[in-house]
């Protein structure tokens, strides 16, 4: 902070007698002489607001959004904290552990957040022959804030994952029926534990049942 020049006496609050003081975020005031009259001014210092990531939409086509809010934009975005673009999506991303970077117009202040593409399978035969029976995401037990849902062509739901079925799908609808051979559609949203940021998944799954008597109640 500057209280500018020419005046005969500086007193701050913080008991600094200079022109000049180093703070941070809060009130101040300082008293200025001059001529033997005292100004006293006031002054407050405010955090400069940083980014937040909010969420990360990821597609089984290898493409990624990334939500921000809060600092100043227009944001930003890099995966190597090197080459940055203006828009907020990559793609054609393979599998794999990734950074995303982020930073605001002022270029200041720069956040990043660790994200994983993870393998999303795309197509189950349930038929019994133990080969790609369901769909098995078990490991979302241990991410919070789970949200896995299938929906058929229509928009109907037939599946809801959640602790109880371990988020595995064995191609039956919410009645306990076999699906027909059909394309489905997943969302899938978590975070994990101890963080807010939120991992969103969304893509096709294609059912194909092989044998007849699979649709047999």
């Amino acid at each position: 902070l500057d209280a500018g020049p020419n005046f005969s006496s500086y007193l701050w609050s913080t008991g600094a007698t200079t022109q000049f003081i180093t703070v941070g975020a809060g009130n101040y005031w300082v008293d200025l002489t001059f001529n033997g009259c005292v100004y006293k001014q006031f002054v407050t210092v405010s955090e400069f607001p940083i980014p937040k990531i909010t969420s990360i939409e990821i597609s089984n086509t290898g493409t990624i959004t990334v939500l921000v809010s809060g600092g100043n934009p227009p944001y930003e975005y890099s995966l190597d904290n090197n080459n940055w673009q203006s828009a907020n999506v990559f793609t054609d991303l393979p599998r794999g552990q990734y950074t995303i970077y982020v930073r605001s117009k002022e270029k200041c202040s720069v956040i990043s957040k660790n994200f994983t593409i993870i393998n999303m399978v795309n197509a189950i035969t349930p038929n019994f022959d133990g080969i790609n029976d369901n769909l098995n995401y078990s490991d979302l037990l241990t991410k919070d804030q789970v949200t896995f849902k299938i929906f058929d062509r229509y928009g109907t739901l037939v599946f809801s994952g959640n602790k109880s079925n371990s988020f595995i799908w064995d191609g039956k609808n919410l009645d306990g029926r076999a699906l027909p051979t059909a394309t489905y559609w997943y969302i899938l949203e978590f975070s994990e534990i101890g963080s807010n940021m939120k991992l969103k998944y969304s893509g096709w799954i294609l059912l194909k049942n092989r044998e007849d008597k699979y649709f047999k109640d």
